[in-house]
């Protein structure tokens, strides 16, 4: 069965969307950490690690605000290769950061998060406090680092459908 033409104009509609809110949302904290963390993204490399951290994880976010807690598996899979596109780059972002002290700061990770919808309720909170006005450059590079820790947490619960398509298990449930 073919799909309406309208069908098509709206999903471009929300691609487009989508990718602007991403666009956004990534400028908006790149700027906030920037101003507040002085010269530690003074070179154009470190700019790229950051840039790149953050649109992954932005990107990450808006796939958690439109799917609620049952996403379908596709978009799933998707995102979780979206996250694995940023791994290298969290990775030297967590080492550039691994010197910045903030002594009101506790660079804790979520460790509960036994099924999709506590990982999205998880996210969301690190996300929030990323984004708070008040934030100090200590708190939202905890918060970024904290979220991209569920990034890969949530990878490794999608992994076993992409390595097994057939599976129809519900990895989200415990």
């Amino acid at each position: 069965m073919e799909k309406p033409p309208y069908a098509e104009v709206t999903r471009h509609k929300k691609l487009q969307e989508d990718v602007a809110y991403v666009k956004e949302k990534t400028q908006e904290v790149e700027s906030r950490i920037m101003a507040a963390t002085g010269e530690l993204f003074e070179s154009a490399k470190e700019r790229e690690l950051l840039h790149i951290s953050i649109r992954v994880s932005c990107e990450f976010q808006k796939f958690l605000l439109d799917f609620g807690d049952s996403p379908p598996q596709d978009e799933a899979e998707y995102v979780a290769a979206t996250i694995r596109s940023g791994l290298r780059w969290f990775y030297l972002l967590a080492f550039h950061c691994h010197g910045v002290r903030d002594d009101l700061v506790t660079w804790r990770f979520d460790r509960q998060v036994s099924n999709f919808p506590k990982l999205r309720e998880a996210c969301l909170r690190r996300f929030e406090t990323l984004c708070q006005s008040s934030a100090t450059a200590g708190e939202m590079l905890a918060s970024l680092l904290a979220f991209v820790h569920l990034e890969l947490v949530f990878m490794a619960q999608v992994f076993p459908s992409i390595v097994d398509p057939n599976s129809k298990a519900d990895q989200w449930q415990t």
